[in-house]
């Protein structure tokens, strides 16, 4: 079994400078990065690297990214002489156009789902190549490698993920669902009597954040829990739920579920 890859890059040029989006393999590639499921690690591989990148790309089991079907792999391409085309291949936007029948933009997507969105704009990255600025270029891209891995991974736990409609908070469907879903999990570890661990998104009110909490009511989309962190009974929304893990028996609340 080959390893899981997550992937973006960044252009050395502008559609402009090659006359138009219809050529994409004239762009050329500054920086590609890459998180390795396998290794736990964020790469950032040079054009001097690619050779390294041809060979973590072809062991892979599976690829991810998000437009990289039609933009990264055609800009990445004449890198390489074997076909990137016949890797395995998930594509989110691809997904999310499954869906819905419609484009969305990963910051748009990544702030809905997630309560944060990327760092920059891809003239950014583009700026900085060409001044040599090579730190803040490599963050960029793996800020956008991020948040394109933690979009699949919530997909994954979740099996949505979220838009924006006109105002309206709106899910959509994903295909790349694995085992139970974060709902289930909180379920089974309430009905068990164990307290959990959290990763919680960033809300309007707070920052990202890990907490400890004993379950005490489950009703439709929300848990009221006592948050170890806070030494008090919090409100939180499932759907901000990153990941969860279950720690151990908890106190003796009176537990209710609705």
């Amino acid at each position: 079994m080959g390893d899981k890859l997550v992937l973006d890059l960044e252009t050395k040029k502008t559609f402009e400078e090659v006359g138009g989006d219809h050529n994409k393999d004239q762009l050329e590639v500054s920086v590609c990065g890459v998180y390795s499921y396998d290794r736990d690690q964020f790469r950032a591989f040079k054009e001097e690297e690619f050779k390294e990148l041809g060979e973590w790309l072809k062991a892979a089991s599976l690829i991810i990214g998000f437009n990289s079907k039609s933009f990264d792999f055609n800009v990445l391409q004449p890198y390489f002489k074997f076909k990137l085309a016949k890797l395995p291949h998930l594509d989110i936007l691809e997904e999310v156009y499954h869906a819905l029948g419609h484009r969305l933009k990963l910051e748009s997507l990544a702030q809905s789902t997630l309560g944060s969105g990327k760092s920059g704009t891809g003239l950014d990255a583009i700026w900085y190549f060409k001044n040599n600025d090579w730190d803040s270029l490599i963050k960029y891209c793996l800020d956008d490698v991020r948040v394109t891995r933690d979009l699949y991974e919530y997909g994954r736990r979740h099996g949505n993920l979220w838009y924006d409609n006109m105002g309206r908070h709106e899910s959509i469907p994903v295909r790349w669902k694995n085992g139970q879903n974060i709902k289930e999990l909180i379920l089974n570890a309430y009905r068990s009597g164990e307290s959990v661990e959290i990763d919680y998104l960033k809300t309007e009110a707070e920052d990202r954040s890990t907490r400890r909490i004993d379950i005490k009511v489950i009703k439709n989309n929300q848990i009221q829990a006592f948050c170890h962190l806070k030494q008090a009974v919090r409100i939180f929304n499932i759907d901000k739920i990153f990941d969860v893990k279950t720690i151990g028996r908890q106190g003796n609340w009176q537990n209710k579920l609705f």
